[in-house]
């Protein structure tokens, strides 16, 4: 019983974790923890980096201010003023060059960690946002894994993060885009996108008045021995009714033994409830005229409107002003948080979205503003989310393009009308 019971569990387990929600929570537990990884292996370093390019520039700017007083002093009296000036123009431009190969801005390398001090770019939310655009494959490079161990995991962490991030992508993408076709059929098209018949009426014409005379005659007249029945006249009659019994059954007719196209139900009737042979007569005669309903099985019924609801396709234009709002409503955003311009907040959400991922316009790398945290956070979301987006878009596009193939192939009597 043990055993059984760890095999359910495991088994319950396993099918959570790889459903849609379970997809979902490793994706956030996996870039959670990239955060804390890479936030341990690079936040160290990057105080150590401060400080080696620091005493770079010290030392760099110590032997330019000696070069230039050096020069100074050998031209001081010689009234070669040119010659003065090239040789401190030669000596800035090389202590440009030596400032900007070293990469150092001047930051207080002792004050990490304070208050007021310089913000860590590898803090958790900068890791964070970091193992987004690795598993996303978008890779901004605005900040990138500088030592041994920290570039051996980003190896380790993409060749695991992005497959699991793409089956995501794709399950999620094919719920979405279900939601997302039964709020179109149902509540943009208000329910004209499928129209479908549900009963069907057969009309059997009337069969020709049979004279009086055979109503007078004998009762035993009308059950005939090819259909051999109970001769309790009070118990029996026939009734011409829809049937589900299976084809080639046999019966018997009024009148003789008939073979029907179609097999009736033998139904039991009281005929006392008829005071004269006329009223039996004028009751048969009603039945032979009235159509019949073919029963359509209705557990058929809901079959076909759940085929039918996956055949619906959403039109391009749709998807499209799906997409363009989603990255409009994201260039308001940054807009605000970053103080971009439209342009400038609308090319970011496009480049990020499109996984191209320039890195020249990033949220979040205004380390000095108090919300840069909240900033990359709301990032990394806004990345996340898109990309589900983007997946459930990509999925409508496909539907309704493969859909418009077929279409095209049918009317060039390429494709029959079946396939």
């Amino acid at each position: 019983m043990g055993l059984k019971q760890k095999d359910g569990c495991c088994r319950k387990f396993m099918k959570f974790l790889f459903s849609h929600v379970g997809l979902c929570f490793m994706v956030v537990l996996y870039c959670v923890a990239g955060g804390f990884i890479f936030e341990h292996l690079e936040k160290n370093n990057e105080e150590q980096i401060c400080y080696d390019s620091r005493d770079e520039y010290l030392d760099m700017e110590e032997r330019t201010l000696n070069n230039t007083i050096k020069v100074i002093k050998e031209q001081e009296g010689s009234g070669q003023t040119d010659v003065l000036v090239i040789q401190l123009q030669s000596i800035l431009a090389t202590f440009r060059d030596n400032s900007i190969a070293i990469g150092y801005d001047g930051t207080n390398c002792t004050a990490y960690g304070e208050e007021d001090g310089p913000k860590y770019k590898w803090s958790w939310s900068g890791a964070l946002f970091f193992s987004v655009t690795v598993i996303s494959t978008i890779g901004y490079g605005h900040i990138a894994p500088k030592t041994f161990w920290g570039r051996l995991v980003c190896i380790a962490y993409a060749v695991l993060g992005i497959p699991l991030m793409l089956l995501c992508l794709a399950n999620i993408g094919d719920v979405l885009a279900d939601i997302f076709r039964f709020i179109y059929a149902k509540i943009c098209c208000c329910g004209w996108c499928r129209q479908k018949e549900t009963t069907k009426v057969v009309t059997i014409k009337p069969v020709a008045k049979e004279p009086e005379g055979a109503w007078n005659s004998d009762k035993s007249k009308i059950i005939t021995a090819s259909a051999p029945m109970q001769t309790d006249y009070n118990k029996t009659e026939f009734s011409r009714l829809p049937s589900k019994t299976p084809e080639g059954v046999k019966t018997g007719g009024i009148g003789g033994g008939t073979e029907q196209p179609k097999p009736v139900k033998i139904v039991p009737l009281d005929i006392k409830s008829f005071k004269t042979q006329q009223e039996l007569a004028n009751r048969s005669q009603q039945v032979r005229s009235e159509p019949i309903v073919c029963d359509d099985d209705s557990d058929d019924d809901d079959d076909d409107d759940e085929f039918d609801d996956k055949k619906i396709t959403v039109p391009l234009t749709v998807t499209m002003i799906v997409i363009a709002g989603y990255i409009f409503g994201g260039a308001l955003l940054f807009g605000l948080w970053e103080n971009w311009d439209n342009l400038q907040s609308a090319y970011f959400c496009f480049i990020t979205l499109s996984t191209i991922g320039f890195g020249d316009v990033v949220p979040g790398t205004d380390f000095d503003n108090p919300t840069a945290t909240a900033q990359m956070i709301l990032g990394a979301i806004y990345v996340l989310f898109g990309m589900a987006i983007l997946s459930m878009c990509f999925s409508l596009m496909q539907d309704e393009i493969i859909a418009k193939c077929k279409w095209v192939g049918q009317k060039l009597g390429i494709l029959d009308k079946d396939d």
